[in-house]
């Protein structure tokens, strides 16, 4: 009998069955979209791992230049007219076959028409023609034989385009850069720091409103505690609502992660993918202690959502700017490093996406635990906080 005292005491069964009545609706709209964002942003992951993966074809693209010089140098030497594009069309290669051999015997190479055929067709897997890059092979090939009038240096097609770039004000560094970039690592710092927690701050700001100071605002309290339903009672169910309910949402939702991650690309780390949404429901139930002290020490629904619901819009911006500040946005050239400072302004920006992508390496970076601690620790101290000042408070019952 005194465990169910305590339990009526501290808990109330019916207000939050109260509670689940009337937010079943918000709760079921944010999970599909959370679960749609998702997917979509593995989709997206997928097609770019495709566009990357079709293009990585550095090594026979210096295989098939190698081959078009010798091609080159042997029409120089022999008076011939050897070309690629003739190579692809005769039945007869003995001709091809010789220039190789003499270079093979000269250079000692393993050059031959197989390797030729082998490499072109390993180069006709990326999105570029044949013939792009033939075309490009004979302005290289037309470089490489003279010099600078000027500087008296020899000439290549990088240092023409890096010159180019330099003319119309883009930083040889930053094109270098650019094309070394994480596309992947970019998109799922953008999931995890804006698309996922735009819509779990709507959920937490709209649900911790309706729960407390809505029902005060409005008179409803006074129904409520004119029950044998203690202030303990409220402040601890409906504290319990604003942990369980995100909880539930961020678990169904990792889930759909890790089996969209498992379907798309065949493996998941699925170590990394329960940090991240540890980290992430950490992150969000340190904003619902900040929104839940708001809703305990005013009255006013207004008030409450200017004080919890501001500070939610402030950390999501100042994210939203911190994230262009990044070094992945500034070394793509669409950040500017000195943004950087709002990741100090948010909440959001204890929320380490990158040290927690080495979750599960050889390199693990642990900042992100103490950062997630101090996460913890806000949120214990509000709504702690909290509770006891809705119990002590005058409400206009």
């Amino acid at each position: 009998m005194g465990n169910v005292k305590k339990e009526t005491r501290f808990f109330s069964g019916t207000l939050m069955k109260q509670n689940v009545k009337s937010n079943y609706v918000l709760v079921v709209a944010i999970l599909v979209i959370m679960i749609l964002m998702c997917v979509v942003t593995n989709f997206a992951k997928s097609m770019i791992g495709a566009d990357k993966s079709s293009a990585d074809v550095t090594d026979a693209q210096q295989e098939f230049y190698s081959y078009l010089y010798v091609m080159a140098s042997y029409n120089d030497m022999a008076q011939t007219a050897l070309s690629y594009d003739d190579f692809e069309k005769a039945s007869d290669k003995s001709q091809y076959e010789a220039a190789f051999e003499l270079m093979n015997q000269q250079a000692d190479m393993e050059l031959s028409v197989e390797g030729l055929e082998q490499a072109a067709a390993e180069l006709k897997q990326s999105d570029i023609s044949l013939d792009t890059y033939v075309h490009q092979f004979e302005y290289t090939y037309a470089l490489g034989q003279v010099k600078g009038c000027f500087s008296g240096e020899e000439l290549d097609i990088e240092d023409m385009m890096n010159t180019m770039f330099e003319v119309m004000g883009v930083p040889a560094d930053l094109v270098e850069n650019m094309s070394e970039m994480d596309m992947t690592s970019m998109l799922d710092q953008m999931h995890f720091t804006v698309m996922a927690i735009l819509p779990m701050l709507l959920f937490i700001v709209f649900a911790s409103n309706s729960l407390l100071v809505d029902q005060v605002d409005q008179g409803s309290m006074a129904y409520v505690l004119s029950t044998p339903t203690r202030r303990s009672e409220v402040v601890i169910t409906q504290a319990a609502f604003l942990l369980i309910a995100p909880f539930l949402i961020l678990t169904v939702t990792c889930a759909a992660r890790i089996i969209s991650t498992f379907v798309i690309f065949g493996e998941a780390d699925v170590l990394e993918i329960i940090v991240l949404y540890v980290g992430m429901y950490i992150l969000l139930e340190a904003i619902a202690g900040i929104c839940y002290l708001g809703n305990c020490i005013f009255n006013q629904s207004k008030k409450a959502m200017a004080f919890g619901g501001g500070l939610s819009v402030w950390f999501f911006i100042a994210s939203l700017m911190g994230m262009f500040g990044s070094k992945n946005m500034v070394d793509s050239g669409m950040g500017v490093e000195a943004l950087g400072i709002f990741n100090r302004l948010t909440l959001i920006g204890l929320y380490d996406i990158e040290s927690i992508s080495t979750v599960g390496t050889d390199s693990l970076n642990t900042a992100f635990i103490w950062k997630l601690g101090i996460l913890a620790a806000i949120a214990v101290i509000c709504y702690v906080a909290g509770a006891i000042r809705f119990q002590k408070k005058d409400l206009p019952l």
